[in-house]
């Protein structure tokens, strides 16, 4: 059995969590180049991810009261670490009670929200430099539901929208290892 790589950020903001998924690409440039791309990305650059964000709004709207109109951007998600070269961690609340919450939160805030029919996101991106000069890049997301009721509606949410999210950060990845690999020709 394969052991899932730890990202030290995630393990801090989100150690216990119900549902997650992992993806990684090896990209061939420059590290900084690697890091800078993965800052610039955006859920909106990609016809694939814009498609299946509206697809995703039709479904939120049967569960949650505020959905946006417009697809979600990476900007939706609260920048919570930032660790230049390594790691960049952005969050999410989400689900009824997270209308009292602030829009912008701390790290500290995220990790002791706990209220009641929340979902908690983190989605984190590691890089590791490889002995060979490339870089590996790893994106993992983890969700924990803050009550019962939350689990049971977000496990039926999940298990009809994670490999539709797992398609989407394959995507990203590929645009990323793009970018960047663009980035070290120049």
């Amino acid at each position: 059995m394969v052991k899932r790589p730890t990202l030290p950020a995630l393990d801090r903001l989100l150690p216990v969590y119900q549902f997650f998924e992992q993806h990684h690409v090896t990209v061939r440039a420059a590290h900084q180049d690697v890091f800078n791309a993965v800052e610039e990305m955006d859920l909106v650059d990609s016809t694939v991810a814009r498609t299946l964000m509206t697809l995703w709004r039709i479904l939120a709207r049967l569960i949650l009261d505020e959905v946006p109109d417009r697809p979600m951007s990476v900007r939706d998600f609260l920048q919570l670490v930032r660790e230049p070269p390594n790691e960049l961690v952005r969050g999410l609340i989400g689900g009824t009670a997270a209308r009292k919450h602030p829009s912008r939160v701390s790290a500290e805030t995220f990790l002791f929200f706990d209220e009641p029919g929340c979902i908690k996101l983190v989605w984190g991106f590691y890089l590791l430099a490889q002995m060979n000069g490339d870089v590996s890049l790893l994106t993992e997301t983890r969700v924990q539901c803050t009550d019962s009721k939350t689990l049971r509606w977000f496990r039926l949410y999940w298990w009809v929208i994670r490999p539709w999210s797992g398609l989407i950060r394959k995507r990203l990845l590929a645009s990323i290892k793009v970018r960047a690999e663009q980035y070290s020709k120049v």
